[in-house]
C-alpha cells in the first residue's frame, strides 16, 4: 500500500496546478482498483506520511549521480556551493504552521525554500522547507557544519554573517561573497578606507576595478582579499530608489554612507589569488543565477506556488513529492547533460525539465519497475532532449560556457 499510496502522490505532484481529494481517489481506483472516498484519502495525510515521503526526498538526495561535465572544472575546490531561498504565499488556514508576515502586500501565511547546489558536481546539497520568516541569515548560522574542507560556499547578502565566514575559514574552506554595506573595512596598515575618497580617486583616475588586501570588522578585524568595481549609473539609481522605498515605510532616512557604498560592488574572498584571479570573481559570483532558474520551475514548471487550500500534512507530503519529482527529472537531465556535452554545447535545464514534465507518464511506468525500463526509458530521453533542448546565451547573465572556460 505505501507504494501505491506513493505513486498516485507523486501524479499528482506532477499536475502543475489544482489536484482535488476527488481526483486522488479516481487515481486509486483508476490505477489500483482501490475504491476510497475522498474522505478516506485525507485521512491517510498525516504525520507519518509526510516522515514517510520526506524519507523518499532523503533516499533520492543520498543517492544521487553527481559528477562535473568536465573533471577539469574548478578542481581546486571539493563542492562549490551555491544557496538561495524562494518564498511564496499559502492558504491561510496553514498561518499557524507557515507564519507569513501578513499586511496588504504579503499573506499571512508563506513558505520558504533553502536550495543549495553544487555547481561543480551538479547535484542538491540542501532542501528545507520552513517559515518565510526564518531568515537567510538565521539558515547560514545553523547549517555551516555541512561545510567541509575544499568547498567553496558562494551567496548572496542576506546570508552574510561574518561569525559564518569565519567558521568556514576555521574548516580551510572557502567563501565568495558581497560584502555588507555597513561593514567597516580597514587597509593593510590598519586605516578605515573611506569609501567616498575611494570613489572620488577612482572616477578621477578612470578605475573601474580595484583589489586590495582588506581587514573586515570594527572589534575583531578578520583578513580578506577585496575587489571594488564601480557600478553603472542606472544600478546606483535602482539601487538609491529600493532603499528609499524601504525606508519610506520604517520612517528612515537613507543614510550618506549607503549612498556611498552603492556606488560599488564590492567581493570579498579568503581563495588565494592563483586559484581565483580577480578578473574571474565576478564572473563566477554570478553564476548565482543558476539558482534563479531553478525557483524559475518550481513555479512555473512543476507549481510549488499554485496550491489550493488544503491541511498541513497533506501539503508537506505533496510539496515533498514535487521536489523528488524535481530531483528525479534534474538528474534524468543532468545525466544525459554529460553524454551529450561536446565542450560546446550544453543541453538547457529549463527546456528538459517541461519534456520531462510532458512525458511524466513514462517516468511513472519507468519508476514502478526501474530494472527492467530504464534502459529504453534513457534511450527515449536521450532523442527527446537531444532536439532543440541547448541551452541558450541569457542576456546580462554569465553563461556557464565563459566559466567552463575560465576554470577548465
Amino acid at each position: 500500500m505505501p507504494s501505491k499510496f506513493f505513486d498516485i502522490l507523486l501524479y499528482s505532484a506532477s499536475i502543475n496546478g489544482q489536484f482535488s481529494l476527488g481526483q486522488l481517489s479516481g487515481e486509486a481506483a483508476m490505477s489500483y482498483d482501490i475504491p476510497i472516498t475522498k474522505q478516506g484519502f485525507d485521512s491517510r495525510f498525516d504525520e507519518k506520511a509526510v516522515c514517510f515521503v520526506k524519507s523518499i526526498l532523503g533516499e533520492v538526495m543520498a543517492n544521487q549521480i553527481g559528477e562535473p561535465l568536465d573533471p577539469r572544472f574548478l578542481a581546486m575546490f571539493n563542492k562549490v556551493r551555491i544557496k538561495d531561498g524562494t518564498r511564496f504565499d499559502l492558504p491561510q488556514r496553514l498561518k499557524e504552521n507557515f507564519p507569513g508576515f501578513g499586511g496588504k502586500i504579503t499573506s499571512d501565511a508563506a513558505a520558504c525554500v533553502q536550495y543549495e547546489f553544487d555547481l561543480k558536481n551538479r547535484c542538491l546539497l540542501d532542501l528545507d522547507i520552513t517559515s518565510a520568516k526564518r531568515t537567510d541569515y538565521q539558515d547560514a548560522k545553523e547549517k555551516v557544519g555541512q561545510i567541509e574542507k575544499g568547498d567553496l560556499v558562494i551567496r548572496d547578502l542576506g546570508y552574510f554573517s561574518l561569525h559564518v565566514l569565519k567558521s568556514i575559514a576555521e574548516k580551510e574552506a572557502f567563501f565568495l561573497s558581497r560584502l555588507k554595506p555597513k561593514m567597516k573595512v580597514f587597509d593593510q596598515y590598519s586605516r578605515e578606507v573611506n569609501f567616498a575618497r575611494l570613489y572620488a580617486n577612482m572616477v578621477r583616475n578612470q578605475m573601474p576595478r580595484v583589489h586590495i588586501q582588506a581587514f573586515i570588522g570594527e572589534k575583531e578585524r578578520f583578513p580578506v582579499r577585496m575587489s571594488i568595481e564601480l557600478v553603472p549609473e542606472q544600478v546606483y539609481q535602482k539601487r538609491i530608489l529600493a532603499e528609499e522605498k524601504e525606508n519610506k515605510k520604517k520612517g528612515r532616512t537613507t543614510s550618506e554612507e549607503f549612498r556611498i557604498r552603492a556606488r560599488f560592488n564590492i567581493l570579498v574572498t579568503n581563495v588565494p589569488e592563483e586559484d581565483l584571479p580577480v578578473e574571474n570573481m565576478y564572473k563566477l559570483y554570478k553564476t548565482r543565477w543558476q539558482i534563479e532558474l531553478v525557483f524559475k520551475i518550481w513555479k512555473s514548471t512543476i507549481g510549488i506556488s499554485k496550491l489550493q487550500p488544503m491541511k498541513y500534512h497533506r501539503l508537506m507530503c505533496l510539496l515533498y513529492a514535487k521536489f523528488i519529482l524535481f530531483l528525479v527529472n534534474s538528474q534524468i537531465v543532468g545525466m544525459i547533460a554529460r553524454k551529450l556535452y561536446d565542450g560546446k554545447r550544453q543541453l538547457s535545464m529549463d527546456k528538459g525539465m517541461k519534456t520531462l514534465q510532458v512525458y511524466f507518464n513514462l517516468t511513472r511506468e519507468m519508476l514502478k519497475i526501474p530494472r527492467l525500463r530504464l534502459t529504453g526509458y534513457v534511450d527515449t530521453m536521450h532523442r527527446l532532449l537531444a532536439k532543440n533542448h541547448w541551452l541558450e546565451k541569457r542576456k546580462n547573465k554569465v553563461g556557464l560556457d565563459e566559466i567552463f572556460n575560465l576554470f577548465c
